[in-house]
């Protein structure tokens, strides 16, 4: 299995395990959640053999047997108890490339590293390497000396440097052992969180995107697979229109009279009573209704939002400050001098978000709908000429950190702004990324589908 996103590079990740049981979801939605990398998952397991003299022995001949799995030039060993932070192994990579005699990276999942001085022992379950090295020499292991020790030893025998990386978030869930044999692919069905709360989607237009949503948004989020309960707020419908969205199977219509507010602005308060009529727990999303495709399953979109239940799940707009002209444009028209500086500086030194999607639990969403509300009703938003929600969805993402986890572009992936050659077409009209991937989520912001010929 591939898990995708935009940009290179590519990276190989063996998952170790005792057994065939399904990897714990948490796991594989922290993989998921990976930014700026490629990844291709591999999974060895199986059980100890009778020529193996204990569970090292075993653990070794795992190890590099994974060492042959894929064939990109950056191999990652992960147990599968130890689940990344989102930027994990972006981080082991931007490590990795900045010496010339690294040899290999790590997360340090079990609180080993001092943060002064080069860690003796680093331990292998969350580890990027140049495949080269492992090739070059294997994994073995001596009577009182794991597989880890030895390969630290005979690394730095070459000259070459391990450790762990500062930064490198991971966290081990001190349930399973690593180990064992046996090369196995890993079954998608293992990737499925168990559904205790049905995830849901938000969507809100007015009459001028009834044809795009059930044409386009609707159209193509059932021919893919997705059966998920769609909450759609429609203003201004006429009662023949309400009579037709009202009979599309799995649909919540709610219908309210136009006000003059444009629904990225009003939607904020509707989706906040709709989150706070659902359970706290609840996965859900909202994509713009007009100009937004699916092209793959939300399932995976849903365990991010199961395993970040306290964030905001966000995309990054092809282009930030300066190529992207919004973020002086929105922010200069501030009437707070002050407040202008500061939102300024804060849209242009972070990711640049787009407020066309976001995920996340109801309790989440609803904290950030309440909150995008009054942000744009405060000193700090007042008088911007953003049109509808994105600063709010900037300003409460970078207020702090903690409250949101940027996800790969695959689940909004923005056509608008993106260079010529980035953006491919199929006659039959699947949109592909510049690496000829398919991201589950296109959205033509800026009404940029209709140069394809889609969604006119």
């Amino acid at each position: 299995m591939t898990f995708a996103v935009r940009d290179v590079p590519e990276i190989d990740v063996v998952i170790l395990s005792r057994d065939e049981s399904a990897i714990n979801a948490t796991v594989v939605s922290a993989l998921r959640s990976q930014v700026g990398v490629n990844l291709s998952v591999h999974r060895i397991v199986g059980a100890p053999r009778s020529t193996d003299s204990g569970r090292i022995a075993t653990i070794v001949r795992a190890r590099n047997e994974g060492v042959h799995c894929g064939n990109s030039a950056l191999v990652m060993f992960l147990d599968d108890d130890v689940v990344l932070a989102s930027d994990c192994i972006a981080r082991l990579h931007h490590a990795l490339m900045s010496r010339r005699d690294q040899a290999g990276v790590a997360a340090d999942y079990l609180g080993e590293s001092s943060g002064v001085s080069p860690s003796k022992h680093v331990a292998m379950g969350a580890t990027l390497f140049w495949r080269s090295v492992l090739q070059q020499q294997p994994f073995r292991y001596e009577p009182g000396r794991c597989e880890c020790l030895c390969k630290c030893e005979d690394v730095r025998r070459l000259g070459l440097r391990i450790d762990y990386v500062a930064g490198a978030r991971a966290e081990h869930r001190k349930q399973n052992l690593p180990c064992q044999s046996h090369s196995h692919a890993v079954a998608g069905e293992e990737f499925k969180a168990k559904e205790e709360h049905p995830a849901k989607i938000l969507v809100a237009f007015n009459r001028r995107d009834v044809p795009r949503f059930r044409n386009g948004f609707l159209r193509t989020l059932r021919s893919c697979g997705n059966d998920e309960q769609v909450i759609a707020v429609g203003y201004g419908l006429y009662p023949s229109e309400i009579t037709r969205l009202a009979s599309e199977p799995n649909l919540r219509l709610i219908s309210k009279p136009y006000n003059g507010q444009l629904p990225p602005v009003r939607r904020l308060s509707d989706f906040a009573s709709v989150a706070a009529e659902l359970p706290e727990q609840t996965p859900l999303a909202y994509w713009d209704a007009g100009d937004v495709l699916f092209q793959g399953k939300l399932l995976p979109l849903w365990a991010l939002a199961r395993s970040n239940p306290t964030k905001i799940l966000a995309v990054r707009e092809p282009s930030g400050y300066p190529e992207n002209p919004a973020i002086r444009g929105w922010t200069q028209t501030i009437s707070d001098m002050s407040m202008r500086r500061q939102v300024f500086e804060r849209f242009a030194t972070n990711p640049f978000l787009n407020s066309g999607f976001a995920a996340g639990s109801a309790r989440a969403m609803r904290g950030y709908f309440e909150e995008a509300v009054r942000l744009r009703a405060s000193s700090s938003l007042r008088g911007t000429t953003d049109w509808g929600d994105q600063t709010a969805l900037n300003l409460f993402c970078h207020s702090d950190p903690e409250r949101w986890a940027e996800v790969p572009q695959e689940w909004n992936y923005c056509v608008h702004d993106r260079v010529r050659g980035e953006v491919r077409i199929s006659p039959e009209g699947i949109v592909f990324d510049r690496n000829g991937k398919v991201p589950t989520v296109v959205h033509g912001n800026a009404r940029s589908l209709r140069q394809f010929a889609i969604l006119r």
